[in-house]
């Protein structure tokens, strides 16, 4: 029908129609998710171009955060309980819920907490959830603050506390994506966040760090875009390490670092072991990467991985970064400049996979992680 007649329909058809539409959305969205599941079994993913499922739905199919974040946590959680499939085609259960729900279900109480949440509210399900497991700390991320405009001159305001503004939460990131700080959700402005005197512009912006509990502490801080910048790449840098980009974990480290190096510039810490001037030995593996490849390699690629899908669509992903040898080392491939490139560890695998198999290499880390 076009929209041009739906003006012909009394509110009855008009609602009849929006029902059948909404079962049929149901019915996509489900199967939606089943693609979506075997495409990620498969990993084609990695084939088509791209070093993750977030990174595809993103890229690919135009998702955005939120609507990539559900899809991806309903259809994990779908795989582990493909009897919900019905309840989600006939509305009782939703892709929020899905996903909020997905924590705590287990074997034995998916059918006690589907049946309770069955076309409840997202506040609801939240307190279906917590029944079972206590909500944890709001998620570190960060988030562009508004940018407010110049305040009217004011007269002189008597000096007096003021009260920090409430800050906004962002969104958690779902577990099967993968971690990108420069996608940290941006919650609105709240109402009471807009300063109205320059005195709580200074006051809403300094650093603070406040108790969470006896042992943790929460910090806000204003950043600049390099500083941003900075903190981005640092954690790309810290991917194998770090592997979830925990925002904690990331500014620990780089405190760390910073502690060491000024407090031995302040003579705090004792000077680290001289480097040996010696002549180095050659390394006798034929394996071993000399540290002057390492950087041209890095800077030829652009700190980036080089993959480039038989369309045209290229990586260029920064986390979990490995120099791939195009001839395998363990096939004579030499560790030269011309026979490396950066590859995110995805990709790294999809080309071992090409050569020695998907079997093999499921062998060689089943055994890596004892499991062989």
């Amino acid at each position: 029908m076009a929209i041009a007649d739906l003006s012909s329909l009394d509110a009855r058809a008009l609602s009849q129609k929006l029902a059948s539409l909404a079962g049929e959305e149901r019915n996509v969205q489900a199967d939606f998710l089943a693609h979506l599941d075997e495409l990620d079994r498969r990993r084609s993913f990695a084939e088509l171009g791209y070093p993750s499922l977030w990174e595809y739905c993103l890229r690919a199919l135009h998702l955005r955060e939120g609507a990539a974040g559900r899809r991806i946590g309903a259809m994990r959680v779908l795989r582990r309980f493909p009897r919900l499939d019905g309840a989600l085609r006939d509305g009782r259960l939703c892709l929020s819920t899905l996903c909020q729900l997905g924590p705590v279900l287990t074997e034995e109480n998916v059918e006690e907490l589907a049946g309770r949440a069955e076309f409840k509210t997202k506040a609801e399900v939240e307190a279906i959830v917590a029944s079972v497991k206590p909500r944890p700390a709001p998620a570190d991320g960060l988030r562009k603050l508004p940018v407010a405009s110049a305040p009217l001159p004011l007269a002189p305001q008597p000096t007096q506390p003021v009260a920090a503004p409430v800050d906004g939460r962002a969104q958690p990131t779902p577990a099967s994506a993968q971690p990108d700080l420069a996608r940290s959700t941006v919650p609105p402005p709240q109402p009471d966040a807009s300063p109205s005197r320059p005195s709580e512009t200074a006051q809403g912006n300094r650093p603070e760090v406040r108790a969470a509990s006896t042992d943790q502490w929460s910090l806000r801080v204003t950043l600049d875009p390099q500083a941003k910048a900075d903190l981005e790449t640092l954690a790309a840098l810290l991917a194998h390490k770090i592997p979830k980009g925990d925002l904690a974990s990331v500014l620990k480290e780089a405190l760390r670092c910073a502690v060491e190096t000024h407090a031995r510039r302040k003579g705090a810490l004792p000077p680290a072991r001289p480097r040996n001037t010696a002549p180095t030995i050659p390394a006798t593996s034929p394996r071993a990467i000399p540290a002057s490849v390492r950087r041209t390699v890095w800077a030829r690629d652009a700190g980036c991985c080089t993959f480039t899908a038989p369309d045209g669509t290229r990586c260029g992903s920064r986390w979990k970064l490995e120099l791939d040898h195009v001839v395998p080392a363990a096939l004579g491939g030499p560790p030269s400049i011309d026979n490396l490139r950066l590859r995110c560890r995805t990709h790294n695998l999809l080309h071992a996979e090409a050569i020695f198999g998907r079997e093999h290499m499921e062998r060689c880390r089943g055994a890596a992680l004892g499991q062989g």
